[in-house]
């Protein structure tokens, strides 16, 4: 006969159970397989790691050691000393470790901060993002400003208003970027827009249309397919055959248009020969957590007093509660700024207008429509209305006005205000406006 598993919480420890959520701290591990249905408010494990099983909803998880979640996380804030390791996909807030990070079906957050490297499997979304070791993406990266200690791997779009790397900036689809600074970079994928590239080395573009403002490094080259515009081009290589118009040299751009330093500044660029940093592979602190890890032994489960908490799974009450919903997921793409390229002047490059051939028509109400209506008064129910936040009223008014496009195409990045507004104003995410919030982005999916 099976023995029941043992319900140990052992002296010393911070355990606190309401109808809001769970407090936990401890000095060891924190180790569970059950929320109780509830929202984790705080899981601290002040000197060893935090383990958490399922689809997980949190506001603080901080751990001086590793944060290991085997499942989905919504969250507001993770500390790690460590790694963090997210089988599932994870939306934060913010997310900072003194180790590598990796997400198993990706990442969405307004802060990200690896002590290490950063991988995801899936598409990766964030307002600022730090990693002093490599980065790697399965999907689709869009980060208003990045800082790379390391390489850059990225399968799918790139989207960024600026990217700085160490070593090399690879992407293998389209790229809509402000600028790229690093060791080397080669964008394969197409179209690729761009106000500024520099390498300290090379630069490679595939065959494909390209609209880029300017182009630094000793060496430039573009497939003889690749097509386009290109403002300035200064490498010490010969380009070869290519159907690219404009291509000034510096030399050349000084004699007919003037000094160019000033719009390289405004691109973010430097002329070869003037010094500019790349990120540096470490020398950030950790977050703020306890770095000394209990030792093997700690990790008890059957004496009252082990320093490590291990909550066994329970069965599900009598009215089980839905299990956590996953934050955001839809991918933000900042806005790259430009302006229409003359064919005689240079300057910033204006990206070609997509055609709508629905423009004009009466906007139809989508089945779905009613459930949105529900999901987003659910939410502008827990403010006062006076204290509405503007991103809410703004997703309210879409929903309203039935605009359909424009809700998949800000999703995130009305997430994004909504976190800071509340940070502006240090108020915290009910836990109801998360999943509710998490609702609304299920339901755009599936339009």
């Amino acid at each position: 006969m099976d023995k029941s598993q043992p319900f140990v919480i052992p002296a010393g420890v911070t355990f606190q159970v309401a109808d809001d959520g769970l407090i936990i701290e401890n000095a060891g591990d924190v180790v569970l397989h059950t929320t109780f249905g509830r929202t984790l408010l705080r899981v601290v494990s002040r000197e060893g790691d935090v383990e958490l099983h399922g689809a997980i909803a949190a506001g603080t998880v901080v751990a001086a050691g590793a944060v290991r979640v085997h499942g989905t996380l919504a969250a507001e804030s993770v500390q790690a000393g460590g790694t963090v390791t997210v089988t599932g996909h994870a939306g934060v807030a913010s997310m900072l470790s003194g180790g590598d990070g990796s997400f198993g079906a990706g990442l969405t957050a307004e802060q990200v901060d690896c002590g290490g490297g950063l991988s995801v499997q899936g598409d990766l979304t964030a307002s600022t993002l730090t990693s002093r070791g490599d980065l790697g993406v399965k999907g689709d990266l869009a980060a208003r400003t990045g800082e790379v200690g390391g390489s850059v791997s990225v399968t799918g779009a790139l989207t960024t208003d600026m990217l700085q790397a160490a070593g090399l900036v690879t992407v293998g689809g389209r790229s809509q970027v402000g600028t790229i600074r690093a060791g080397d970079i080669e964008l394969q994928g197409e179209p690729i827009t761009a106000r500024g590239l520099q390498a300290r080395n090379a630069i490679h573009l595939g065959a494909g249309k390209i609209q880029i403002d300017a182009l630094i490094a000793n060496e430039v080259h573009v497939d003889p397919k690749t097509a386009g515009r290109a403002t300035i081009i200064e490498s010490q290589n010969d380009l070869g055959t290519n159907a690219i118009k404009g291509g000034f040299r510096l030399a050349d751009y000084a004699e007919m248009f003037g000094d160019p330093s000033g719009y390289l500044r405004e691109r973010g660029l430097s002329a070869p020969g003037e010094g500019w940093s790349t990120p540096e592979a470490s020398g950030r602190a950790a977050p703020p957590a306890p770095v000394a890890a209990p030792p093997a032994e700690s990790r008890v489960t059957v004496t009252p007093v082990a320093p490590a908490i291990v909550m066994p799974p329970v069965e599900p009450a009598a009215a089980p509660v839905e299990a956590p919903v996953v934050a955001v997921t839809a991918p933000v793409e900042p806005v790259v700024e430009a302006v229409t390229a003359g064919d005689d002047v240079p300057d910033e490059i204006e990206p070609e207008a997509i055609e709508d051939d629905n423009a004009g028509a009466p906007r139809a109400e989508h089945p779905l429509h009613g459930q949105l209506v529900e999901a987003v008064q659910k939410i502008a129910a827990r403010y006062h209305e006076g204290d509405l936040p503007p991103a809410v009223g703004h997703l309210r008014d879409l929903i309203e006005s039935r605009s359909y496009d424009e809700i998949r195409a800000e999703i995130t990045a009305i997430w994004s205000d909504l976190v800071k507004f509340h940070q502006k104003h240090g108020l915290r995410i009910q836990h109801q406006v998360t999943t509710t919030f998490n609702t609304i982005n299920t339901l755009v999916k599936k339009m």
